[in-house]
C-alpha cells in the first residue's frame, strides 16, 4: 500500500509543546495531535470503506487516529471497517503485512494502535480487549477509552469462564479514565467470583467513594484530560447509562431525544450525532418519528456521500412497507374473502416486493463484492419471479460460506421454476452436501430434490429418477407424516412409477 511507504519526519511525543487534546484540552505526551493531517486520513478511510476498500481503510484509519487519537467517530469507523473486512472472503488470508508493521512500534500510541488492531480482528479474544483498553487508558485519550471499555467489559463478562484478573484490569483502566462507576461494577462482577476476598471489598469500598465525589463534583478540574469532567458530570453519566440501556422508560427516551435534538441543532453536520439522533427516534417509534429519521438519514448521506445513510433510510421504507403487509394480512384472516381486502394485500404485497427489490439493488450497486447482498438481491428476484436474473446472482453468492447451503437451495429451486430439472437435482445433491446445514434445512432441500426428481420422472420418463423420488416421499413421510404435501407428492410419485413402468 502506497498509505505506509513513506515515513512521516515527525516523531509521536516529540512536538516542541504540550499537544492538544479534544476541544482544545491538554494531551498526553505520548501523542502528537494533529487532527488537521488526521481529517484526511479518516475522509479517505470513510471513502474506501464506502468503496468496499476495508484492508486500505483500516490503514487510514490507524495512520489518523495515530495523529487524532481522540475521535470517537474515527475510532468507531476503524471498528466498523474491521469487522465488513473480516465478513469479506478474503480476509482469510488475513490482514496485509505492511498496517501490522505500520503499527509495530515501541512508542505508546504505536502500542494502543496495534493492541486495538489486534482486538478488532479478533473480537471474541477478552485477553486482547483488555489489552486494547489498558493502553487507552494509559494514553489518557479519555473519550475512546470509555467507549472501548464499555465493549471490554461486555467482552469478559461473555467468557463462558469469568477470569477475575481481567476483571480487575477493567476496573483498574476504568479507574484511570475517572470512571468510577463503571470501575465499581467491574470490580463487583469480579467479587462474585470469589465473595470472601476482603481486600477486594474494600478496594470496591473505596472506589464507590470515589465515584460518589465524583457524582457530587467534589473533585474539580486542572487534572490531565479534561473529558474526565465529562464523564464525572451526574447529568452526563445518567444520560451515558440510559443510552447503553436495552429497555428504557417513555420518560428515559424523550429525555434522551431531547438532549440529542439540541446537541442535532448546535452540530447539524455530526454524522455520530445524527445517527444517535435517528436511532432513538426509531426506538420512540412515533409515524412522525420514524419520517424524521427518515429525513435525517437522507440527509447525511447527502452530505457525507456515505452509503450506510442511504442503506438505513432504505431499510426504514423497507420495514414500514412490511408493517402494512402484516396489518392488511390481520384484517384478511378477520374478514376472509373480503375482495377490497384481498385487493389491497395484494397490491401491498407486490408493492414491498418490488421496493424491497428496488433497495437491494442499490446496495449491490453500492457493494459488488458483498457476496451476502447478492445473495439477499437474488431471493427478492426469486420472489418476483425473475429466475434467470436470480440465478446468476445465487451462482454467485454460492461462495460465501455462510450462505452457501441456502444459497444452493435457491439455486435449485430457481433451476427448478425455469424446468431445469437436471441441473436442480445436482444443485440439490450439492446443497446436502454442506455440513453446516440444520436438520430443518436438509429436510427442505430433500423435498426440493424429491421434486426435482419427481418433474425429471414426469418430463423425461426417467424411471430411475421417478424410484429415487418415491424413496426421498417414503423417508420425508416417516420422519414428518405433515411436513408440506408430503402425503399428497408420494400419491402422485407411486402414480407415475406405475406408469413408467407399465409403459417399461
Amino acid at each position: 500500500m502506497a498509505l505506509f511507504g513513506k515515513k512521516t519526519t515527525e516523531e509521536p511525543g516529540k512536538g516542541p509543546e504540550p499537544a492538544k487534546g479534544t476541544n482544545g484540552k491538554t494531551a498526553d505526551a505520548a501523542v502528537a495531535y494533529a487532527p488537521d493531517k488526521a481529517i484526511k486520513f479518516f475522509d479517505h478511510a470513510r471513502t474506501v470503506d464506502e468503496a468496499t476498500n476495508y484492508e486500505y481503510a483500516i490503514g487510514s484509519w490507524l495512520t489518523g487516529l495515530r495523529w487524532d487519537p481522540f475521535s470517537l467517530s474515527a475510532t468507531e469507523g476503524f471498528f466498523h471497517s474491521v469487522s465488513k473486512f473480516l465478513s469479506d472472503p478474503a480476509s482469510k488470508k488475513g490482514i496485509d503485512k505492511k498496517i501490522v508493521s505500520s503499527v509495530s512500534g515501541k512508542s505508546d500510541i504505536d502500542r494502543y494502535l496495534l493492541a486495538i488492531l489486534e482486538w478488532a480482528l479478533k473480537p471474541s479474544d477478552s485477553v486482547l480487549a483488555v489489552r486494547a483498553l489498558e493502553t487507552a487508558a494509559k494514553l489518557q485519550i479519555i473519550e475512546p477509552a470509555f467507549w472501548i471499555g464499555e465493549r471490554v467489559f461486555a467482552c469478559v463478562t461473555k467468557e463462558k469462564k469469568v477470569r477475575k484478573d481481567l476483571l480487575m484490569k477493567v476496573s483498574d483502566s476504568f479507574s484511570k479514565i475517572g470512571a468510577f462507576d463503571r470501575s465499581v461494577a467491574a470490580a463487583e462482577v469480579a467479587l462474585k467470583l470469589n465473595p470472601a476476598d476482603g481486600e477486594l471489598s474494600a478496594y470496591i469500598r473505596s472506589l464507590a467513594a470515589q465515584a460518589t465525589m465524583a457524582r457530587g463534583g467534589y473533585e474539580k478540574s486542572g487534572q490531565k484530560g479534561a473529558f474526565r469532567q465529562n464523564i464525572r458530570d451526574a447529568d452526563k453519566q445518567r444520560m451515558l447509562d440510559e443510552s447503553e440501556r436495552v429497555s428504557k422508560t417513555d420518560q428515559t427516551v424523550d429525555r434522551l431525544l431531547a438532549s440529542t435534538a439540541e446537541e442535532y441543532v448546535k452540530r447539524p453536520g455530526d454524522l455520530p450525532t445524527i445517527e444517535r439522533y435517528a436511532k432513538l427516534l426509531l426506538e420512540r417509534g412515533r409515524p412522525e418519528d420514524e419520517e424524521r429519521a427518515h429525513t435525517l438519514y437522507m440527509e447525511a448521506f447527502s452530505q457525507a456521500n456515505q452509503f450506510r445513510f442511504r442503506e438505513l433510510a432504505g431499510e426504514l421504507k423497507v420495514r414500514q412497507s412490511r408493517r402494512k403487509v402484516v396489518e392488511l394480512k390481520k384484517m384478511l384472516d378477520a374478514s376472509p374473502g373480503n375482495e377490497m381486502v384481498t385487493r389491497m394485500f395484494d397490491q401491498a404485497s407486490d408493492e414491498h416486493l418490488r421496493l424491497e427489490l428496488e433497495e437491494y439493488k442499490l446496495r449491490v450497486a453500492a457493494y459488488p463484492t458483498d457476496l451476502t447482498r447478492k445473495f439477499e438481491l437474488g431471493k427478492r428476484y426469486f420472489a418476483v419471479g425473475q429466475y434467470n436474473e436470480a440465478i446468476d446472482l445465487f451462482q454467485e453468492s454460492q461462495g460465501d460460506p455462510k450462505n452457501r447451503g441456502a444459497t444452493l437451495n435457491y439455486l435449485g429451486q430457481a433451476f427448478l421454476k425455469i424446468h431445469w430439472n437436471d441441473e436442480a437435482v445436482e444443485t440439490f445433491r450439492k446443497a446436502l452436501e454442506v455440513r453446516e446445514l440444520t436438520p430443518e434445512a436438509q429436510l427442505e432441500v430433500r423435498y426440493w430434490l424429491m421434486v426435482s426428481l419427481q418433474e425429471k420422472g414426469t418430463e423425461a420418463r426417467d424411471l430411475g429418477a421417478a424410484e429415487e423420488a418415491d424413496k426421498i416421499a417414503s423417508s420425508i413421510a416417516v420422519q414428518q407424516i405433515s411436513y408440506r404435501d408430503i402425503r399428497a407428492r408420494r400419491d402422485s410419485i407411486k402414480k407415475l412409477l406405475g406408469e413408467l413402468r407399465k409403459a417399461g
